[in-house]
């Protein structure tokens, strides 16, 4: 059981590490987007999601959920893609590779730990709260992404 709990303590861990890091990087690609919709929902994803990270933060803390502090998490590792996350004028598949990416490893790692065994549902209330934000922060930036090539 003691094994179970440490798991799932680094897999909040590294949510709350990934969660930190994704504004900075979708700043850096708004700063490159001449779409103003578009880049107000790529700056939308970041303040979202370092609100998620300090929310989720605080009801760690709350439950008293220790949080292993062993390995530092590169956002990077994660959602890279073949052209890496800098943003190449083009058609825009570029951006929506990077969302779909994003997309699939954080529900990845949020249905992980919402599968895991929780005492505490509010905790994870919250917590699907934020997997169906970021999912739909994701479709409207892919969205957007499409209508700027579809004249």
């Amino acid at each position: 059981m003691e094994g179970h709990c440490t798991q799932v303590e680094e897999k909040f861990s590294m949510l709350l590490s990934l969660l930190k890091q994704l504004p900075s990087r979708f700043e850096m690609i708004a700063d490159e987007i001449d779409n103003e919709q578009l880049k107000h929902a790529l700056c939308a994803v970041a303040v979202e999601t370092d609100q998620y990270a300090f929310e989720l933060k605080q009801q760690l803390k709350r439950f008293d959920i220790a949080l292993p502090k062993a390995r530092e998490y590169h956002v990077d590792e994660f959602i890279s893609t073949e052209e890496g996350l800098e943003v190449i004028h083009g058609n825009g598949r570029e951006i929506a590779l990077i969302c779909e990416r994003c997309e699939a490893f954080f529900s990845a790692l949020y249905l992980s730990l919402l599968n895991d065994y929780f005492p505490n549902n509010l905790l994870k209330d919250m917590m699907q709260y934020q997997l169906t934000g970021i999912r739909s922060a994701f479709f409207r930036i892919r969205f957007l992404n499409s209508l700027r090539f579809s004249n």
